[in-house]
């Protein structure tokens, strides 16, 4: 456990970490596709979010420590949360009429936003080598969206529009600094999603619409159905995945700049064709391969640059904004040991992220 918290303290595993998350977050996306053809999405996201909140009372401090935050910095994490709701209604209602490949590679223009938004919110410098990968990644995210073509539809305005929130949320996670710790900004966050699926669910029940011809619309707006045993199995796989991604990432944009971070979310995108491909047996066409191609190259590029630099941006020199989640020596992991992830790295006056092990 001890080795284990080391490791998942430093920036490089921090990232290794994230790239699995957003390995396994497709597969969520591809079983509410599924449940999506007959369960309205409010009742799939309440479902999914007391089950959530099940595994954080189990497994996790997380609930009793976001029961003692102060009142601001409990609002500060409800207002990030809903950004994050506001991505994900969008993002699932387009899920309703597009493919899922063409969905996650549309909403993959985030980590450009982020990169782009990183500069004036947060004061981060971004290199010419950083900008291609990024604008590699880009580029195989528009050969695979192939827009102006009879593939382009209307919803993709939806995953943009969610791509927007979510790139708010990121950088609203590097603005919170000195504020919190990481097991009760998950459990805001999953609060969150239940306080918004449990609404709708209401609003499904109260007043469903059951005729609607548009899938997106019907998705939303439909009433709530009964769930069988494989439904729940489904949703809690859901469940699962969503919270190793919320771990996973908030845990990255505590200590690694947003704009290095952008090219390891690339890794969402060809999961997506995959399950798409063993799910409905929807195969890319030839310019879709090779805009994974480029989307990959870019991220094994940026990674390539930071090392052949040594680049000291993540474990040495203080960043404007760095250590978004900042923790207050009082305030550590209850499960980790003295020495574990925080050992006072996330408390120093200077904002640095310091997490080279050689300091400790």
């Amino acid at each position: 456990m001890e080795r284990f918290a080391e490791w998942f303290a430093r920036p490089y595993m921090a990232l290794c970490f994230l790239a699995f998350g957003m390995a396994v977050i497709p597969l969520n996306d591809a079983l509410i596709k599924l449940l999506g053809d007959t369960m309205p999405l409010g009742q799939i996201v309440t479902i999914r979010s007391v089950m959530s909140l099940a595994l954080i009372a189990l497994f996790s401090s997380g609930l009793r420590r976001m029961m003692g935050l102060s009142r601001s910095v409990f609002w500060q994490f409800v207002g990030r949360g809903m950004c994050l709701v506001v991505a994900m209604v969008l993002f699932f209602a387009s899920l309703g009429s597009l493919s899922l490949a063409s969905a996650v590679a549309i909403f993959f223009t985030a980590p450009l936003m982020i990169t782009l938004l990183s500069v004036p919110l947060l004061g981060e410098r971004i290199g010419i080598h950083r900008i291609l990968s990024v604008v590699a990644g880009m580029g195989g995210c528009v050969l695979i969206i192939r827009p102006g073509t009879a593939d382009f539809q209307g919803e993709t305005v939806l995953v943009l529009g969610s791509a927007l929130s979510y790139a708010l949320f990121q950088i609203w996670t590097r603005r919170l600094k000195s504020v919190g710790d990481l097991p009760a900004l998950v459990a805001v966050q999953h609060c969150c999603y239940a306080a918004a699926g449990g609404a709708m669910l209401v609003f499904n029940f109260v007043m469903p619409f059951p005729d609607l011809e548009n899938a997106s619309l019907a998705f939303l707006f439909r009433g709530p159905t009964s769930v069988d045993a494989v439904g729940l199995s489904f949703i809690f796989i859901c469940a699962f995945a969503v919270l190793l991604l919320s771990v996973a990432s908030s845990n990255a944009y505590r200590c690694v700049e947003a704009s290095l971070i952008a090219p390891f979310e690339y890794t969402a995108i060809p999961m997506g064709v995959f399950w798409g491909i063993v799910i409905w047996d929807d195969w890319p066409v030839s310019t879709a391969w090779a805009g994974m191609a480029l989307i990959l190259i870019g991220g094994l590029y940026a990674v390539y640059r930071e090392h052949a630099r040594n680049v000291a941006v993540i474990t040495q020199v203080p960043m404007p904004a760095s250590a978004a989640m900042v923790q207050n020596p009082d305030s550590e992991f209850e499960s980790w040991p003295d020495n574990g992830p925080n050992n006072g790295r996330y408390s120093n006056p200077t904002g640095k992220c310091d997490n080279n092990p050689s300091k400790n």
